[in-house]
């Protein structure tokens, strides 16, 4: 609940509205969508990783957004490195875009875009590996990524986003003989969906590089994890 308080009070501190040109000579809502970052992950409750993510504008609203993420896992005192690797297509418009094609009564209502709605949808696969055991997960996984993105352009960006996706998770064999002969921990996918929810801070430190921090929650493994990262436009 504290996470939640603290994303409602950045959304709130970020500019809302701004000049038509900024800084950078953009447009308040000209958010780059053809880019390649990489992030420093920190968990409360693993080893510390590595992300690598990029994204390429499409026609109109949509882009494509790959990205590795290579961390740990704490489990029963055991570390435990997990690659996961996601690909999505995704699409974005302005509320006031939105608002504004809807007619009640024969009225066009106008609003003013504050921020834009993005959707992402795509597929995901990982592996687990430690000293024991290999876990190589070759099926694909459905993956969603919805969220508001708003801030300027031309300054400080932001994103408040909720990822739903299936995962593998550890589970140890309750099994009585291989109990008896300390059998493995094994992997599975869950049946429970894995739910991040999160926020992200984007400074736009000049037209092609730019800085970034967020944090997430994580349902699966009731972790919460720091990201800090960088990234270039293009």
């Amino acid at each position: 609940m504290k996470l939640l308080y603290f994303f409602l009070f950045v959304f709130l501190a970020f500019p809302i509205f701004s000049e038509e040109k900024g800084r950078l000579d953009r447009e308040q809502f000209d958010f780059r969508y053809t880019s390649i970052g990489i992030n420093f992950i920190n968990s409360n409750s693993a080893e510390n990783g590595l992300a690598i993510n990029s994204s390429f504008k499409l026609p109109g609203p949509l882009y494509l957004k790959f990205e590795r993420r290579g961390e740990g896992i704490d489990f029963e005192n055991e570390s435990i490195d997990k690659t996961t690797d996601s690909f999505r297509i995704g699409a974005h418009s302005g509320i006031g875009d939105i608002l504004s094609n809807i007619s009640a009564s024969g009225v066009n209502l106008s609003i003013k875009n504050i921020f834009e709605i993005y959707g992402e949808f795509g597929v995901k696969s990982w592996s687990v590996e430690n000293e024991n055991f290999d876990f190589d997960e070759n099926n694909y996984e459905a993956h969603f990524v919805t969220g508001i993105h708003f801030g300027d352009s031309n300054d400080w960006e932001g994103k408040i986003f909720l990822d739903v996706s299936s995962e593998a998770e550890p589970v140890i064999n309750d099994d009585v003989v291989c109990l008896e002969l300390d059998c493995p921990t094994i992997y599975e996918i869950s049946d429970d969906q894995n739910r991040r929810f999160g926020f992200e801070a984007i400074y736009n430190r000049g037209k092609y590089t730019a800085f970034t921090i967020g944090a997430s929650t994580n349902s699966l493994y009731d972790s919460t994890s720091l990201e800090i990262g960088f990234r270039v436009n293009l």
